[in-house]
C-alpha cells in the first residue's frame, strides 16, 4: 500500500483638518506578501510607526483608501484595520475593493466588490497625541460573509476603501513612507484626494491593514496533483 503525503506550502504573500497626529517613528514596517497561512497581504500594525489617523465615519460620508497587489489569486474572508473610536464603537465597516486602471488614482478605478462587513474591536494600545490627548487604538477585524467572498487576481493593483458605519467621529490609523501609492481620502465630496496633494497634509502615507483568505491558485494546483493518483 502506498502512502502519499502532500505538503502544502502557502506562499502568501482625512477630513484632514481633524487629523490626529500621533507621536512615533516615521518609518514603515509594512510589507508585501508574507509566508503565513491565510495571510494574503500585510501592512502590519506597529505602534512605533503610527503617525496619525484620518476620520472615516459614515455620518460624514468619509472614506480612506490604499492600494495593494496580491501574489496569486485569492478569495478574501477577513480584513483587519486599526482604529480610534471617539464615540460609538463601530460594529460594521463598509469595505470596497476597486481595480486600478493603471493611473494609480482611485478616481479612475472600477469597483469589483463592496459590502457592509460586521467587525469586532480588540484593544491594541494607547497613544498620546502631539496635543497631549490619550487615545485607545483598536484592532478592528472585519469578517466577510461566506456567500460574498471577493475573488481578487494575482498581480493586479487594487484599492481597498474603508468607512466605519457610525455616526460619531472615528479614525483609521496611518503611517508614513508608503508601499506603492499613498493613501487617498474622500471627505464626502465624492472626490478622492491623495494625502500628498491635500493642502492640510502634503506627504505620502500608508494605511495599516491585513488581508486574509484562501489562495485559489494553490487550491487548483492541489486538486490537479490529487487527480494524478487515480
Amino acid at each position: 500500500m502506498k502512502m502519499y503525503v502532500f505538503a502544502l506550502v502557502i506562499i502568501v504573500a482625512i477630513a484632514f483638518g481633524n487629523d490626529i497626529v500621533i507621536n512615533g517613528a516615521n518609518n514603515t514596517e509594512g510589507s508585501g506578501p508574507v509566508s503565513i497561512d491565510g495571510l494574503a497581504y500585510s501592512q502590519t500594525w506597529d505602534v512605533n510607526n503610527a503617525t496619525h489617523g484620518v476620520s472615516i465615519y459614515g455620518a460624514g460620508d468619509r472614506w480612506a483608501c490604499d492600494d495593494f497587489i496580491l501574489t496569486g489569486d485569492w478569495t478574501l474572508n477577513q480584513v483587519e484595520v486599526w482604529m480610534i473610536w471617539l464615540g460609538e464603537m463601530g460594529e460594521s465597516m463598509n469595505i470596497v475593493f476597486s481595480e486600478d486602471d493603471g493611473s494609480l488614482d482611485p478616481n479612475n478605478a472600477t469597483d469589483v466588490w463592496s459590502e457592509a462587513v460586521p467587525c469586532d474591536n480588540v484593544f491594541a494600545d494607547e497613544w498620546e497625541s502631539s496635543g497631549g490627548t490619550l487615545y485607545d487604538i483598536y484592532k478592528t477585524t472585519c469578517t466577510i460573509n461566506a456567500d460574498a467572498y471577493p475573488s481578487l487576481s494575482d498581480g493586479v493593483t487594487y484599492w481597498m476603501e474603508v468607512q466605519a458605519d457610525v455616526v460619531d467621529n472615528c479614525f483609521v490609523m496611518l503611517y508614513d513612507d508608503p508601499i506603492g501609492s499613498t493613501v487617498w481620502y474622500n471627505d464626502g465630496s465624492g472626490l478622492w484626494v491623495s494625502t500628498v496633494d491635500h493642502p492640510d497634509m502634503g506627504w505620502a502615507t500608508d494605511m495599516f491593514f491585513d488581508l486574509f483568505g484562501n489562495p485559489l491558485s494553490l487550491e487548483s494546483g492541489t486538486w490537479a496533483d490529487i487527480k494524478t493518483l487515480f
